[in-house]
């Protein structure tokens, strides 16, 4: 029975310290992208891989006063494959941005105007693009909105629409990521 008892407890020691490890930023984008590191992992990288990757981003989940939590996905994957070797040069990434999540992509001005507040996602969007990250921007969703390109942040180029850059891209070469 004391057998029992101290292998529960050496159990919840190791799972204690799991648990209390913290997410750590960077080392591509430090204002997002939280990422666990994972030494014990059973799957190495490949050594000298190119990520070629396009996400699709179409929706703001948690809310126009909050980080968009998909472009955080776009910069934890940067961010885990930095924190694990990959250098940037390894990495092409390109987003697009159609629906509701062509908020994100609003510069600060047209953001304020239409939702009272800061964009909290434009600081992001613009670390993504300063680590090469690639932003397209819906011209379809645009037109339906009847917004024009003005309202985007400068880094955001615009596509006739996401459907056809995502199709573009795949042919490219990149890997889809809803």
């Amino acid at each position: 029975m004391s057998f029992r008892i101290m292998l529960t407890g050496i159990g919840i020691t190791l799972m204690g310290s799991v648990l209390a490890a913290e997410p750590v930023f960077g080392p591509h984008i430090e204002t997002g992208g939280p990422v666990f590191l994972v030494d014990d992992r059973d799957v190495p990288l490949q050594g000298g891989h190119k990520y070629r990757v396009v996400f699709d981003v179409k929706d703001y989940p948690e809310g126009m006063d909050n980080l968009n939590i998909e472009l955080e996905n776009v910069a934890r994957f940067i961010n885990m494959h930095g924190q694990h070797g990959v250098p940037l040069e390894d990495m092409d990434i390109a987003v697009v941005v159609h629906g509701k999540a062509l908020f994100a992509a609003m510069n600060n001005d047209a953001y304020i105007e239409m939702h009272g507040i800061d964009n909290p996602s434009l600081t992001l969007m613009s670390e993504l693009a300063g680590a090469g990250v690639k932003l397209f921007a819906c011209g379809q969703s645009l037109g339906f909105r009847g917004l024009d390109k003005s309202v985007l942040a400068d880094t955001v180029k615009v596509s006739l629409s996401a459907m056809t850059t995502l199709v573009t891209l795949q042919a490219e070469g990149y890997a889809f990521l809803p």
